[in-house]
This record gives C-alpha cells, structure tokens and sequence, in this order.
C-alpha cells in the first residue's frame, strides 16, 4: 500500500492545539448524553466553562505535548443494548461505551483534524463517515448493478453480487494493525501516537442494572460510543479496498460495468455492509474468498456467512448457481432483499415492495395515541419525528401516489383523531394543512412535492459533482454523449434512474447559468441575469447575433468590458453585470433561489408548492383579514397547545353545533348552556353567558361591542388587546389562557361527570399564565447573559509560532465602496502588520468579506508569513472555505483561495466572535466612515487604536 498522507496533511493534523480547536471540541459534545464513569454530561462543561476551562484545557493540551492520557480518563463502563425482543446470548447484546467527557474531548479534536484528510485517502467507494458522501450513494449504486444483472445483456450471463456482513466488527479490531495500516497510510508518528494511546488505554468496566461489575482491560477493538472509532473502523477497512483493487488489477477478480463508458464496480463499502461483484466463474469465487481471508487474518474482522447473501444474473442456469452459492458456502439468495435498508431492485410491484414505508408510518403513530397529545404536541410529533421516517426512502426512490395517500391518511388521522379507534372529523383537508403557516396553513409536508424535492437533490448531486462515482457511473450508463439535463430515460432504465428523473424536472425550473469565462453561456438565449427569478438579458440594440457568448463582453484582463456593456445594455443593466464575479472556471448551472448557489430541499420545496401556496392565498383574500389574523396567532406570546387552539377558531374547525351541521349532522344549533342564541365559534368564546361571566371574572367587564362581530373580527380585538398598553400587564398577557379555559369550560360542562368552579378555572388559567411568562422570561435573560459573556470576550491568543490574522469587510449596499481591512499579530497579541482597502461592487456582504479574505492571503503570502491563522466573525466564509462545494456560486473566489492556501506551509480558518474581532472591524469602519478609501500596509498596529490593542494582548 502507497503512503496517502502528504507532508502538508501530517503538518495539519500533528500541529499545536488551540484553545478555540479545544472549545469547539467541548461544545460538539452532545448535552444530554448518558454520562460515563466521571458522572458530568456535555452541558455541565458547556455551561460552567468559564470556570472549568482553564483547568481541562491545560489537561487536554498536556495530552497532544507530552502524550501523556490518565488511566481514569479511558476508564469506560460499558452498557450492554439488546439487539433483539429477548436477547439470551452475548451476541443479542450490543456494548455501548460510556467515555467521560474529558476523553470525548480530546477524541472530538483528533476527528475533528481526521475528517479534514478522509476524503483524500478514502476509497470512493467507501460511503461511511466521509464528508460529502451519502449513504444513498452505496443504494443507488447497487440498485443499479443489481438491475444490470436483471436487464443487461453482457451483465445478466457473466456476473454475481455478494452482499456481506462482518461479525462483531468494531468488537474484532486488532491493534497491531490497525497501527501498522496507520504508518503504511503515511500518517506521521506523532498522530499514530496519539490515536493508539487512545485505543490502547481503554479498561472496562460493565453495566447491570444501573451497578458496575467487573474490571478488565481489552487487547483488541474498538469502541462504540467512541467518537473516534467509525473513521478508525473505515480506516482498517481501506485495507479490504487494498487487497481488492489488486485483484481487479491484476485481473483475478473482475469489477462490473454497466456500459463501456461506465467505471467498474468491483465491490461497495458502507462501514461494516459490504457489495462485492465479480465474475460467475470459481476462479473468481476462490479469489474473493482467499482475499477475505487475508484481510480477516490481519484484521480481526470475520464474514457472517449466514448474513449473507449472493444475487446471481439472470442469465445464469440453475446448476452454476447451485455449484457456486455451495463453494462460497452463502445460503441465502438476494435480489429480492433490502440493501442498506431499501430494496435492492424493483423487479415487482411498487406498491408491495414499497408498502413497508406507510406500515412503519401507520405503526408508530398508533403508538402514539396511547400518550394523550395536544394538537401543539401532535405538531412537534409530525414535523419532527414522524416526517423524518420516509426520508430516506422518498430521497432514493420516488413514491407511488398510493403510498403518498396513505402517509399523509395516516398523518391526518392522527392530527384529528383522541385514539386509533374514534374517527373524529377532518374540518380541514390535509392538502389545505400543509399550506406554509405565512399564508394561513400548518406547514405540513405534502408527500408527493417532498418526495420531488428530495429527489431533486439528488439530481442536483450529479450536476453538482460529475466527478463522484455514482455521477459517473450514471454518465456512462444514460448521458454519455449529452449532460445529465438533456438527457431522457435512456434503454430498459432502472427504477431509481427514473426517480431521479423525476426530481429533475423541479431541479429545471429553478437554476440559472452562473458565469465564470463566459465561453459556455450564450447571451440572448440563456438565463444568466438574476431578479426575482433567472432571465435573460435586456438589449438595447435592434441587431444582435443569437449566437453570441458571454466571453464577447470580457476584456483581456478577464474583468467586464465596460465599454461592450455599455453598447449593449442599458445603465441599469450594466450595473447588474458589473456585479457578476468573473473568474477562470467553467460557466456552469447553479441554483436560483439560494445565497449560495446550492440546491437545498427546502428550497425545492417551496418551488414546487409554490403554485398551491398561492392559490390559498388568493382564495383567502376573498375573506378579508383571515389571513393576516392566522399570521399574527403564530406570534402570540403562549403555549403551543393554545395558538393552535386559536388557529383551528379562526379556521371554523371546532366542534360547536353550527359547524357540525355544515358537516351533514342535523342538530339543534341552541347553545345547550345559556339557550339563547345558536352556538358558533364566536358565540361560545364571547357571547354565551358562560363566556362573559368569565371575561367579568378577568376583569374585563365590558366586551359587548365583540358579540356582533364576526368571529375574524373578534378574534383580532383580542390580539389587539394584548397589545393595549391601558391595560394591565397581567390582564393582556393573559387573554390566551382565557379563551383556552372558556373553551374547555364548555366542554366540561357538556361531557364531563365533573365540574370545577369557573372561578378556580379562571384562577388557574391565569397561574398558568403567570408560570409560562416566568419561565420565558428567564430563559431570555439567561440568553442576553450569554450574549452579553460573547459581547466582553476579548481577542485570543493562539498557537505558537502562528501569525493569527483578523479580517472584516464593513460593506453598505451593491453600488457603494466596501471597507476591507486585516491585522496580524503573534501569539503575545503582538501587532505584526495591519492594512486597509475600498473596493466597490460587490453584490452583498458575503461577497465582499470572500475579496477581503482573498486580498488577506495575498498580502500575507508577499510578507513571507507560512504558518497563518485567518479569523473572520462570519461564519458563513468559514464555512464555504472549508465546504466550497456547498457554495457553487462563488466558486471563482474559492477556488483562488484554495490556490492561495497552497502558498503556505499551515493554513487554519477560524470564526471568530464579533467581541474578539472589533480591531478589525473598527479600521475596516473607519475606510467609509472617514473617508479613507485610499489603500495602505503598515508594520504595527494603528495609532488611534494603540490602547485598545494594548488592553486584549493582557
């Protein structure tokens, strides 16, 4: 195996710890987890770092200098989870890992530098735990090679799949190699130090009915609840990959290929799941075999056979497959199975095949009805939990309008209904309840746009990133001669393909031609300008060639052509060129509607309920002042059981007689209670004598002119009043609770055997409210205190030998100069150099902050920096300089910053709070605001801010 890891990534991930690298360690801790043997959870440390900091960073750094890690801090009690209803073996148990929190710690730092280096020397066909890559990758990929053995010609006669599963695969782990593969990978011995000590520290203890029993000290594994066991695991597993792509090399066991322009496929890893294909030949079987034994004997690591399961091609006669599934000694025949928990091919019914999606939904939301829920509870339930189930199905595969009916029939039936047995009225159509809550609806999920939505990204995935395996292999086997947004479904397509098909025809409506050369967009016919929506250029000429590039209107220097711009355009179109950032890269598609140029579901999935979004809107307008009411419920300051109360009022769906007639039941409409007047909405809230014996007990005395008002009308007084300064604090606050309590007065009046005395009631409602606003109130104050602690953090210093560098862009509008400014100091706090610079066009903030940063790393680069620190108080640059293919629409800029990075021996990107980035700020202010828009460099720092800088280097 050739080393992987180059000089700069060993420097990057051996380089001195920071205190910010230890801060974000502490904060990624889960708050709430179980704790270990150190009896703390994440939120302690979170919440009491001010005080516990110092102490635990000092620890942490005394592990990375001297390698030195406490016995006690690796002291793991272990607590055993059941894999199955009624586990009577070991093996039904699976060990979880207690670790205390300052082990997590340091863990959280090694992975934190792991991830960074993963993509660069992990197999492409390994989908686990590496930035970027999805578990729908491996499922897409094998559906489609398990629909060749079905449907190609070639494939279907020569090919077998295997799917595998190793045993007790963390648990098999030995140490010996996993440090070996460490060297071999190229990793530097200090980090292979590091990342041993951790593994081979570890003594357990195990859990029993909440008591400790036993101490012993494992030889071999690694831990599950160790956050840095999966990419350890993934790492053991490249030597798998090794070993296969040697045989495929040398041709002794064969990979699959779809089409001659497709990549072969030899075998798919998604952590311990493993597809293999080879040739239906024994030659080949015993090959597969003798390397699975290999890596196991190395390894640990050992094949269920009995997990197993191998799907033969189509093509293949009874009597081959009997000899081979006998020589690989596999049972179990696939194709017809689930692979990374979805089916592995469609070769039958889509209903029955997909059935298990809306029965799993049906389940848990009969489990659900057992817990009593407020309409606000069964929302949170909904949104958060149960829309969750069908995401990973509906991101692969597109659902059948059976299966969209029978989710969201399920979901609907359990908004409205007490239990699974007691139908109760649907007032509203689930269609009309995934209306967005701006414009009057619950914001539900419709299934059938979710479902395109998820799709979309998918697609979007393939134009995003050609170069990945699953967009490759797509290529090779629908668009080989044309781009994937031309192409059409192609020969004897695959399920899936056809899926992603069908979230590319919402993908299409939404993208724009973003312009790097010019040489790929045409002028007059593409969609390059960005309004309210993509369109094509305005022209000012009569002639014109159709055929003309973008390119045409860029000078030599690669900037705009102004005088071009101006032949052609009108003024304010030139203007909005102008702001179009040009660069060396391809022109490419790229999202419409986002900041940053990417897809994102919920973008897709506003476009495509964009036009039912308005005709509810429309149909509301014709009902003046609904709309805006239900907006304003949304914000009123109580529970969420009581907004959706009000919400279902102002939407007529409470079971008051008048509303029940309009639903086919004939009923006297007299209230049953006061006897005078028919019972509506408004009449139970505001009129009934109940109601306003209530509001008298609230103080309200006088609230006749609301009885003759149409409930909409009434309803909005009440809002107003909680807004009424000449009322009391508490009576306004209170309003909420008020009209929750007179509804269920009335409803206890009428269906239960006991009665409590309005007074109490109203009493209590106002308790309630008294404790709801208390408790608010503290978490708000609890919040300004935080904020206020982030506001006095000064400047931090950082590691030795680093020039950290402060930057900030202080951007007004699109058509004004931009304040860009850096300063650089040493780990005293020091000032080495500082400067400051105007630029003008830049489109918005982001923009402007990228040029900075560029401008940054140009200037440091000519001084001759090499280990550099650049902090900005924008997360969002931080984040697309680490992630630059989630922001496609700057990619000219990050790509010149990736060039730039090159330039340095150590280069580190930190978000920085706005407290501890004020220098920075203040100079980049100070270019607009005085005028200073000419550009200098300085050794030091400014004068004018001497004092200041002198208070953060203390």
């Amino acid at each position: 195996m050739e080393p992987r890891v180059n000089e700069r990534m060993n420097r990057d991930l051996i380089r001195p710890v920071s205190d910010a690298e230890i801060k974000k360690a502490v904060k990624a801790i889960k708050s709430d987890s179980t704790p270990g043997v150190d009896g703390m959870t994440g939120q302690f440390f979170q919440n009491f770092w001010s005080i516990v900091g110092p102490q635990v960073t000092q620890e942490v750094r005394r592990f990375f200098e001297d390698g030195y890690l406490p016995p006690d801090w690796n002291y793991t009690e272990l607590c055993l989870i059941p894999k199955v209803p009624n586990p009577n073996m070991m093996k039904d148990l699976r060990p979880i890992s207690l670790c205390s929190v300052v082990y997590k710690i340091v863990s959280n730092i090694l992975c934190d530098r792991l991830k960074l280096v993963l993509p660069h020397i992990i197999s492409p066909t390994q989908g686990a735990f590496v930035a970027g890559r999805l578990i729908s990758d491996n499922l897409l990929i094998a559906h489609e090679m398990i629909h060749g053995l079905r449907t190609n010609p070639v494939c279907k006669s020569d090919f077998i799949a295997i799917k595998t599963d190793m045993s007790k695969a963390y648990d098999r782990v030995e140490w010996d190699f996993l440090e070996s593969l460490f060297l071999r990978l190229g990793f530097h011995q200090r980090w292979v130090s590091w990342i041993m000590l951790c593994v081979r520290s570890v003594s357990n203890s195990v859990l029993l009915n909440g008591q400790s029993f036993g101490h012993f000290t494992p030889q071999r594994g690694i831990r599950q609840g160790d956050p840095l066991s999966p990419f350890l695991f993934i790492l053991c597993a490249e030597a798998l990959v090794h070993t296969m792509e040697q045989a495929e090399r040398s041709g002794s066991i064969s990979g699959m290929k779809l089409a001659p322009q497709c990549p072969a496929v030899q075998h798919l890893l998604f952590a311990d799941d493993s597809f293999f294909l080879c040739r239906a030949t024994l030659a080949e079987c015993a090959e597969f075999l003798r390397r699975l034994k290999l890596y196991g004997d190395s390894s640990g690591q050992m094949i269920n056979f009995q997990k197993s399961a191998i799907t033969f091609g189509a093509g293949i006669d009874p009597v081959n497959r009997r000899v081979l599934a006998e020589f690989l000694n596999i049972e179990k025949e696939g194709g017809d199975g689930k692979y990374l928990g979805l089916p592995e091919c469609f070769n039958g019914s889509k209903r029955e095949l997909l059935a298990f999606i809306g029965e799993n939904m049906s389940k848990r939301l009969r489990g659900w009805f057992a817990k009593k829920l407020s309409y606000g509870g069964k929302e949170v339930l909904l949104k958060s939990v149960a829309m969750a189930l069908p995401v990973y199905a509906m991101s692969c595969f597109r659902l059948t309008k059976h299966h969209c009916q029978k989710i969201m029939s399920a979901m609907a039936s359990f908004w409205w209904d007490e239990d699974g047995e007691k139908k109760k009225i649907h007032w509203i159509s689930w269609k009309k309840l995934c209306i967005s809550k701006e414009n009057g609806g619950l914001g539900f999920r419709d299934i059938e746009d979710f479902n395109q939505a998820l799709l979309a990204k998918q697609a979007w995935r393939l134009l995003n990133d050609p170069d990945s395996l699953i967009a490759r292999i797509y290529k090779g086997r629908y668009f080989a001669s044309s781009s994937f947004m031309e192409c059409g479904k192609g020969y004897r397509p695959s399920y899936a393909w056809r899926s992603i098909l069908f979230g590319r025809e919402l993908l299409s409506k939404g993208l724009i031609r973003s312009v790097g050369n010019g040489r790929d967009t045409f002028v007059w016919s593409q969609q390059w300008i960005m309004d309210d929506c993509p369109r094509r250029p305005i022209n000012k000429q009569r002639d014109f060639d159709v055929n003309q590039r973008v390119s045409s209107l860029i000078g030599e220097d690669g900037q705009w052509d102004i005088e071009k711009l101006q032949y052609f355009f009108p003024e304010n179109e030139v203007l909005r060129i102008r702001q179009i950032q040009l660069g060396p890269t391809e022109d490419r598609d790229i999202r419409a509607y986002s900041a940053n140029g990417a897809y994102t579901v919920k973008s897709g999935y506003k476009l495509a309920t964009k036009h039912k979004e308005t005709e509810e809107v429309q149909s509301m307008s014709l009902r003046p002042g609904v709309l805006e009411l239900k907006r304003r419920i949304w914000k009123v300051k109580t529970v969420p059981k009581i907004r959706s109360f009000l919400w279902r009022a102002s939407s007529g769906a409470l079971a008051v007689a008048e509303r029940l007639n309009t639903r086919g039941l004939n009923l006297d409409t007299r209230c049953r209670i006061c006897l005078s007047g028919s019972e509506s909405i408004s009449h139970v809230l505001f009129v009934c004598s109940k109601a306003q014996e209530a509001w008298a007990l609230a103080g309200f005395q006088d609230l006749s002119h609301l009885h003759t008002l149409p409930l909409t009308e009434a309803l909005s007084t009440c809002l107003n009043m909680m807004e009424d300064v000449s009322l009391l604090v508490t009576q306004r606050r209170d309003i909420p609770w008020y009209l929750w309590t007179i509804w269920k007065n009335r409803n206890s009046l009428l269906y239960a055997d006991t009665q409590e005395s309005l007074l109490n009631q109203v009493q209590q409602a106002s308790e309630e409210a008294r404790l709801w606003h208390v408790l608010n109130d503290q978490q708000d104050v609890h919040s300004v205190l935080r904020g206020l602690n982030e506001e006095t953090q000064k400047w931090e210093p950082h590691i030795f030998g680093y020039a950290k560098c402060n930057l900030h862009a202080n951007w007004r509008n699109a058509s004004l100069h931009s304040g860009l400014a850096y300063i650089i100091r040493d780990q005293s706090g020091n000032v080495l150099h500082h400067a400051r610079d105007a630029i003008i066009f830049s489109p918005n903030r982001f923009t402007a902050e990228l040029r900075c940063l560029v401008w940054a790393l140009q200037s440091m680069k000519d001084l001759g920096y090499q280990d550099v620190i650049i902090a900005s108080d924008y997360r969002d640059v931080i984040s697309a300089v680490k992630k630059p293919k989630e922001w496609p629409l700057f990619r000219a800029q990050l790509q010149e910053i990736r060039n730039l990075h090159t330039s340095f021996r150590s280069v580190a990107f930190e978000t920085e709070l706005i407290s501890s980035n004020q220098i920075a700020r203040e100079i980049a202010t100070s270019v607009l605001r005085d005028g200073r828009l000419q550009s200098y460099l300085a050794l030091g720092g400014p004068a004018w801010l001497h004092n200041r800088i002198l208070r953060e280097s203390i």
